[in-house]
């Protein structure tokens, strides 16, 4: 049982059902291709879990949507700009998207946001990006120096090293703790699944709102995601170093340790009932 798959199915031998799903299923019984005008997909779930597609997914996707006459559009909103170790997530395959749209890490916390797209696409219509933060300069001056710094700066070849020095260390604590079902991501997005049974793999969304409000007040900020609230997402600054990986792998692994000796009870949390869970 994989909890990053929606179908349950172990990676590497499920012959991509997903796809078979949106084409078979999907397109038969819930909506036909001629009733879909585009979809958009991040190359990398973000809170959804942080799922990493398999190989050959987003690759077969985009082939449906050629196939079908659908546009095909990168949600690259949270991953963009560096984090995953290439400029955009969709980098990491083969792809060509119709459109790819922007924003968070663009403005480095600046109001900006961004759709780049085939000409065909962008010119078929007039007025079509009209919002209240449209235009400011202050956004634009800091989206053009963000990207700057992450070029001059070979912020992307960092996030690559650094995550796979973090990917390293997650799966060697995972050795340790069996409460740590599954360790996935790419570059600087990370996700550790935390379980509560190591053969079913139950979700253990308590125990994970614990973790990250531990991590809080041990200095670290952390939160969970996933449909299931029990993975625990870390999206550093594409500047960590690697003593500040080595540092957030100890605050981590005392949360744990808190919430599994019982330090950390879920009634510190009573007062983030609904937020935290």
């Amino acid at each position: 049982m994989y909890r990053a798959c929606a179908f349950e199915k172990e990676p590497g031998s499920c012959n991509l059902f997903c796809l078979r799903y949106i084409e078979d299923y999907i397109f038969n019984s819930v909506a036909s291709p001629d009733q879909i005008g585009a979809i958009v997909i991040e190359a990398i779930q973000c809170d959804g879990g942080d799922v990493v597609p398999a190989d050959g997914f987003l690759e077969g996707l985009e082939a449906l949507c050629r196939k079908n006459d659908i546009l095909f559009i990168i949600d690259e909103v949270k991953i963009g700009f560096g984090r995953t170790g290439k400029m955009f997530g969709f980098e990491n395959w083969k792809l060509t998207p119709d459109a790819v749209v922007m924003g968070k890490p663009l403005g480095s916390g600046q109001p900006i946001s961004a759709v780049v797209g085939r000409k065909e696409l962008l010119n078929a219509g007039i007025g079509l990006h009209l919002f209240t933060t449209a235009g400011n300069p202050v956004a634009c001056a800091a989206g053009l120096e963000t990207i700057r710094i992450v070029r001059d700066e070979n912020l992307t070849e960092n996030a690559k090293a650094m995550g796979d020095y973090l990917k390293t260390r997650f799966n060697e604590l995972k050795k340790d703790y069996p409460v740590i079902g599954d360790v996935r991501g790419k570059g600087l997005i990370m996700g550790l699944e935390l379980i509560e049974d190591p053969e079913k793999k139950t979700p253990a969304s308590d125990m994970a709102a614990m973790v990250v409000y531990r991590c809080y007040e041990l200095g670290l900020l952390l939160f969970d995601s996933g449909i299931n609230s029990n993975v625990i997402e870390l999206t550093p600054p594409l500047i960590i170093t690697k003593e500040q990986c080595d540092q957030a792998i100890e605050i981590i692994t005392q949360a744990i340790d808190d919430v599994l000796s019982g330090r950390m009870t879920m009634a510190k949390l009573s007062d983030f009932a609904g937020w935290a869970t």
